[in-house]
């Protein structure tokens, strides 16, 4: 079975919410196969279906008067790209309210520019669905986990996105053809990018820096721009699931940093191509950045995929102190961190071990990445 026949964790989501909710939301980066695992839900169930693409304009027009919906005929109705058009708040309200009577999913590939109140109704009846490239765990569930273990480094350079694990002699075009795609083409609908080379600096300033502790001064300083244009672009790309952006954990304790963030790419692929870089691990200097953009991106990715509602952070001190992930559960503190090297003792910071005594500590190196990535805390 190639690539391409991945079996994805919420196919099997979708067509159990389809059985008894008449509205679901599915969100993720571009091309990570979104509406290929809805499709393929609704063929298994052989549900009729059409599929409206609303990044057209003829669609948007048509779509304009909630009336338009109520006439198709139907049993479910698929918005593709639903996050370009203008009324989306007000098709979910009717949705929810029962005024259209089709079985509704919508497919956003940027967070929907919606009502907190009505983002909160879906999440709290369940109806929202994340999907990014395939994770480790269905990797390792389709190829078998020794042969992904083989597959690790391939991973670490190309990332893991479905046209690249699927034609990976092809990857590096793949991946620029993507990066034009999701990041310089099809972000939020009615926001442009002035200056392509703008958005470029902030973005490589970014990918030399994974896991640094920045501020947005900083890094607008170091890409000639002001603040306000460099934290635009960065919530752009953190609401189109390129970025993933970490906030300091702090509890009033001496030292602890409380304004910066972390920044890692949603996959490594993309970082490499940013940079222009896809040596193969034995002629990189940027192991450790390599290592620990994995490990994290592939960490929330479980996060989301689960719908588990815990929180993520780092946590640094301005004496240099840090540890790489902090992941809370009800109240639980879960600290990380990471090191490329396959047996390694860890060191924690003591100033972390003695401001937080009831934490549990954690390795992620090549021996235990396993069990960090696929862990249900």
């Amino acid at each position: 079975m190639s690539a391409n026949f991945i079996p994805r964790y919420q196919q099997e989501i979708v067509k159990e919410k389809l059985k008894t909710n008449k509205l679901l939301l599915v969100q993720g980066p571009r091309k990570a196969g979104k509406k290929t695992i809805v499709l393929n839900a609704l063929n298994e169930l052989s549900a009729t279906h059409t599929v409206l693409n609303c990044s057209e304009k003829s669609t948007k027009d048509q779509l304009k008067e909630t009336a338009s919906i109520q006439s198709i005929q139907e049993e479910i109705i698929v918005f593709y790209e639903a996050q370009y058009l203008d009324n989306l708040g007000a098709i979910l309200e009717a949705v929810l309210m029962g005024e259209i009577s089709a079985t509704v999913i919508i497919i956003c590939s940027y967070v929907p520019s919606i009502k907190q109140d009505l983002l909160e109704a879906i999440q709290q009846g369940e109806l929202e669905i994340n999907v990014r490239p395939p994770s480790f765990f269905e990797s390792a569930q389709h190829f078998g986990l020794p042969s992904e273990e083989k597959l690790l480094e391939e991973r670490l350079i190309f990332g893991s996105y479905p046209t690249v694990i699927t034609d990976i002699d092809n990857a590096e075009e793949h991946l620029k053809v993507l990066v034009d795609d999701a990041i310089f083409t099809n972000l939020k609908a009615g926001e442009r990018i002035n200056k392509k080379e703008d958005l470029m600096k902030v973005l490589q300033y970014l990918a030399f820096h994974l896991g640094e502790h920045l501020s947005y001064n900083e890094i607008a300083t170091h890409s000639e721009l002001d603040n306000e244009t460099v934290e635009r672009y960065i919530n752009l790309l953190v609401d189109a699931f390129v970025l993933i952006r970490l906030d300091s954990f702090h509890n009033g304790h001496r030292y602890e940093l409380k304004k910066s963030h972390t920044f890692y790419f949603a996959d490594n692929g993309i970082r490499n191509t940013i940079i222009r870089n896809f040596n193969p691990t034995n002629l990189r200097n940027d192991m450790s950045q390599l290592w620990q953009n994995y490990v994290i991106a592939e960490r929330i990715k479980w996060i989301k995929m689960n719908d588990l509602q815990n929180e993520v952070y780092f946590w640094r001190t301005s004496t240099k102190q840090e540890m790489d992930f902090i992941e809370i559960k009800e109240g639980q503190l879960f600290a990380y961190k990471s090191d490329w090297a396959k047996k390694k003792k860890m060191k924690y910071p003591s100033s972390f071990v003695n401001a937080y005594p009831n934490v549990k500590l954690g390795a992620i190196n090549r021996s235990t990445y396993w069990s960090f990535l696929t862990k249900k805390v």
